[in-house]
């Protein structure tokens, strides 16, 4: 099998750019990267370069507004960013993400005395739709510092050379770097929140504790205790981390429990209403149904029908 080397020496790298078609219902990781590039503006030079289509090309004076997320890393140079969702104008540095929103104008430019060194990649689907939606990347704070800027350089050097090679072929590729990048977004963002290692350390065995434990009736107050934080501190710090309390996830987890159990035994709702440490059959089934939309057994035999019809 031919082996692709696509690693990519960013201080020898040739500036270049690429647009790809743009139909992220087709995309089965819930994203497709429509574009990306690679731009050494030199001090003193015209920005941004005049080759790139109509609707993303822009000036100062006018900005611009584009239909798809973009995320670009200055690795060199400084300069200024604007956009509608934020006040005033903004200062570039390198290690400087600028997170660009669809439907949001806005504007950026290097320096004249220092240009700058950009990295970008577009993208949409339902992912960064998500992303946006549960506040993970937002307008209002859309220059980031990067940090890690390590991790983005060769993230972004992945993306260079897959967009050099053969961009359209590796579209699902380049797609999965946007999501990578996502990610790494986020942790910038859970770090400018304040989410530290020890913070993470008691989620992560709070998480663990409880997944042990889902079929035992959880004092949550005592794990908290057990695990040397207040109980406060410990639902704090999991809601601000995972999105849901404490409670919820224990919830969550019994219920998810309860449906490997529905799948791959035999055992009746009230067997595993008294495995999982319900209070009765009729209180596990409401908790079920309030989670999952349907019954124990109405979900069993649907989960039932399917497996069948798969196997016929």
């Amino acid at each position: 099998m031919l082996r692709i080397e696509i690693k990519v020496t960013l201080s020898s790298m040739k500036d270049h750019f690429v647009y790809l078609p743009k139909n992220p219902a087709n995309s089965i990781w819930g994203c497709v990267a429509t574009a990306a590039g690679y731009t050494n503006i030199l001090p003193g030079t015209q920005y941004p370069p005049r080759q790139h289509p109509l609707d993303h090309h822009f000036d100062w004076n006018n900005g611009r507004v584009l239909q798809s997320f973009q995320i670009i890393l200055i690795s060199a140079g400084s300069g200024m960013f604007e956009c509608a969702a934020t006040r005033g104008i903004q200062t570039v540095k390198p290690g400087t993400i600028m997170v660009l929103f669809p439907g949001i104008w806005h504007r950026y430019q290097p320096a004249a005395k220092t240009g700058w060194v950009e990295h970008w990649i577009e993208c949409q689907g339902h992912v960064f739709d998500e992303a946006a939606r549960i506040g993970l990347i937002e307008p209002e704070h859309c220059i980031l510092n990067a940090g890690l800027i390590s991790d983005f350089s060769d993230c972004f050097e992945r993306c260079h050379g897959l967009a050099r090679i053969d961009a359209l072929a590796n579209q699902d590729l380049l797609s999965t770097q946007g999501l990578h990048l996502l990610a790494m977004l986020g942790h910038v963002r859970r770090s400018e929140h304040g989410f530290t290692k020890a913070i993470d350390d008691v989620v992560q065995r709070a998480h663990m504790l409880i997944a042990l434990r889902c079929q035992e009736p959880l004092d949550l107050p005592v794990l908290a205790a057990e695990m040397g934080v207040s109980y406060s501190h410990l639902r704090h710090s999991f809601l601000a981390r995972t999105g849901v309390s404490p409670r919820q996830h224990y919830l969550n987890t019994r219920i998810q429990k309860s449906q490997d159990l529905l799948v791959n035994t035999s055992k009746s709702v009230k067997e595993i209403a008294e495995v999982l440490g319900f209070e009765s059959a009729s209180h596990f089934s409401k908790q079920f149904k309030d989670r999952v939309g349907s019954s124990p057994n109405y979900w069993r035999e649907k989960r039932a029908k399917r497996h069948k019809k798969h196997e016929q």
